[in-house]
């Protein structure tokens, strides 16, 4: 989120159980948010077969970073996805989500929705956007629990509720942070004259609040993606199969080398910070719930371009925010529907 295939939210547990990673992210991401990416989860089920491996929920505002700094709120969602390990694990299958205590579900899964894939799992992502967090938490507030329902062939397996909001009853999406980027011992203060050859150092703020989410091995994180108008990603601060471990919520910069860029060429960069605020096993499967925010800001590498043109119109990078989907309901993330 090959490091970083070019698709959602990342997300991971923490770094006392390395065998057992996975965001942006992603899933998504999210989980993407977040999210939105998915390092190597070790199959929690006892015998491995069809269904879900993961389910995840969240909250998550998202921003544009405008060159003068001022972070423009562009969308609240609610997220709702699953991630599996092949591509006919929900074929035969219908995995529903509801509110705990209703009889109809929010939305609906099945084999036939579009995919993200990344780092080896595959995740169909739901949202709805809201357009301010109040007008979120008036629909579902930090106390309501969700229940997956996964309906097999021979059976519906119905998963313990997950929390949508942190243990003290409040949504606790971490506060929003600028993305600074700095060259040749220097803020960068043009976005559109970026030296694609020197190495960048992309800060943020401290992740207030963050913390290992007690009772589990599942540890808040950040996550640092950069990626080009064809929708790939180039950087990413931590990644399964390389020697860079995801970023702990204790961090608050990373460097990315020089000439992973090339010139004269847009690329979005991307932070966001995940707080877990809640998880259990149910049924043999991984649920996760979390609250965050992403920022992305737009640049341009300087020099001519070297490489054809980009797409018409650009395709940008599965975890990305393009715009809110329709009042009231739960659509496909944007990204996935319009582009994939």
């Amino acid at each position: 989120m090959t490091i970083f295939n070019s698709s959602g939210w990342q997300m991971k547990p923490g770094s006392q159980a390395p065998s057992q990673r996975w965001h942006p992210g992603w899933l998504p991401i999210l989980i993407l948010g977040c999210t939105w990416q998915i390092a190597s989860l070790t199959r929690v089920q006892a015998e491995p077969g069809p269904g879900p491996d993961i389910t995840w929920v969240e909250k998550y505002v998202t921003y544009q970073q405008e060159h003068h700094g001022a972070l423009t709120l562009t969308d609240v969602h609610f997220l709702a996805e699953v991630a599996f390990t092949d591509r006919s694990d929900l074929d035969g299958i219908v995995v529903e989500l509801y509110v705990d205590g209703e009889e109809q579900p929010i939305t609906s899964y099945t084999g036939n929705d579009k995919l993200a894939f990344t780092n080896g799992y595959f995740y169909p992502r739901q949202t709805r956007s809201f357009d301010t967090l109040e007008a979120l938490e008036s629909v579902w507030p930090a106390d309501t629990r969700f229940r997956w329902h996964i309906r097999y062939p021979d059976r519906v397996d119905v998963l313990a509720p997950i929390r949508i909001g942190g243990p003290g009853g409040s949504t606790d999406i971490p506060e929003p942070s600028t993305i600074r980027l700095f060259q040749h011992d220097a803020q960068i203060t043009d976005h559109h004259a970026i030296d694609p050859l020197a190495p960048i150092t992309i800060e943020w703020d401290p992740f207030i609040g963050g913390a290992p989410l007690e009772g589990s091995i599942w540890t808040d994180l950040v996550f640092v993606l950069v990626s080009d108008c064809r929708g790939k990603v180039v950087f990413t601060g931590g990644a399964p199969g390389t020697d860079d471990d995801f970023i702990s919520y204790e961090e608050t910069s990373v460097v990315m080398p020089g000439g992973l860029l090339e010139p004269g060429q847009p690329y979005v960069f991307f932070i966001s910070q995940v707080n877990y605020v809640d998880h259990n096993v149910s049924e043999g499967v991984e649920q996760l719930a979390a609250n965050s925010f992403a920022t992305e800001l737009p640049t341009r590498t300087s020099g001519s371009p070297d490489t054809a043109a980009c797409p018409d119109p650009a395709k940008p990078a599965v975890y990305l925010w393009t715009r809110k989907t329709a009042p009231g309901q739960m659509e496909v993330w944007p990204t996935l529907q319009d582009h994939w």
